[in-house]
């Protein structure tokens, strides 16, 4: 789950630049951003433009983001500007951002397993605008929560309409591939251990769109032990088992507020919770998680934002493999 709160403010690299007479768009890249198997960002801002997501991610000194794509408060959004798609593909491009390292946020409005059919309706209709902004904005990937069945059916019914729900988008849209993130267990949310995404997606025709998003405080939350040594080997390892690394298109790195199983969905920052330290040495050296995006969901706190998270994560990196 991406955090409420999102970095807006301004960072040193902003502040460094004004000081210089130099504009944001003009900093070079800095070195850890410029090579290396691990690919580091956050969720960013679109507030005064889509386009502002890609400055945001410089800023920070981000190999990779994540982004709404509209409003989080409504269902229905103005259609997609085509000159601030064109100004978002062409600053991916001079920043040179790939697609892969991109990864859209879904709606929280959604909910592709509802049991009420009018919030199933919405949801479905909703799926398929994203998949199509993804689209006109050059993206390959779509992440989204699965959805919950409310308590008031079946896990297994809840999991027939979210991948109904994905038949029917991707009948509708083109190649991007709809990235499952696992979640925390928490309520009556569907996905939240391996098996559950695995049968969402033995349900999808095409499977050959289908992904998932691992994110490390929700499994934390549902019992998959990161803190343990070995946590993170194991965790994969079952992944791999149960679903299929082929699958894994990313990763949102996020601390634990709660304990572990306590099923809550409470990120905190780096270094600062329940899942500690060790766990994220052990994933900046994990060469199965190379080359996807590793996206911070982290609340952030004065002189701990994204960009110092960022730095601290790199810096737990063996420099063999930088």
């Amino acid at each position: 789950m991406a955090p409420k709160r999102r970095a807006t403010r301004r960072t040193k690299t902003e502040e460094s630049a004004e000081e210089e007479g130099e504009t944001l768009e003009k900093q070079p890249r800095r070195s850890h951003a410029s090579g290396g198997s691990k690919y580091i960002g956050a969720h960013v801002s679109i507030k005064d433009g889509i386009w502002k997501a890609v400055d945001s991610c410089v800023a920070m000194d981000g190999r990779c983001f994540a982004l709404f794509l509209g409003s989080q408060r409504s269902w229905t959004r103005p259609a997609l500007d085509p000159a601030a798609a064109d100004k978002f593909r062409e600053q991916c491009s001079r920043h040179r951002f790939d697609s892969a390292h991109i990864l859209p946020h879904g709606s929280y409005l959604m909910n592709c397993g509802s049991p009420k059919e009018d919030v199933l309706e919405k949801s479905r209709v909703l799926l398929v605008e994203e998949l199509s902004r993804c689209s006109r904005l050059g993206l390959s990937l779509y992440n989204f929560h699965p959805g919950s069945s409310l308590g008031s059916i079946s896990t297994e019914q809840c999991v027939q309409r979210i991948a109904t729900s994905i038949n029917n988008a991707h009948q509708k849209t083109p190649a991007v591939v709809t990235v499952l993130e696992n979640m925390s267990g928490q309520g009556s949310t569907v996905g939240g251990n391996f098996p559950e995404l695995k049968s969402i997606i033995d349900k999808v025709r095409d499977q050959s769109r289908m992904g998932v998003c691992l994110d490390t405080c929700h499994a934390f939350a549902n019992g998959y032990d990161l803190s343990a040594e070995g946590g993170v080997k194991a965790m994969l390892n079952e992944f791999d088992q149960e679903v299929g690394l082929q699958y894994l298109k990313a990763v949102h790195l996020n601390d634990s507020k709660g304990k572990l199983g306590c099923n809550l969905d409470r990120h905190e920052d780096i270094g600062k919770g329940h899942i500690g330290i060790s766990a994220f040495r052990d994933i900046m050296n994990e060469p199965r998680l190379d080359h996807i995006p590793l996206i911070l969901e982290t609340p952030g706190r004065p002189g701990f934002e994204y960009a110092e998270q960022i730095e601290l994560l790199y810096s737990l990196c063996d420099k063999k493999k930088m």
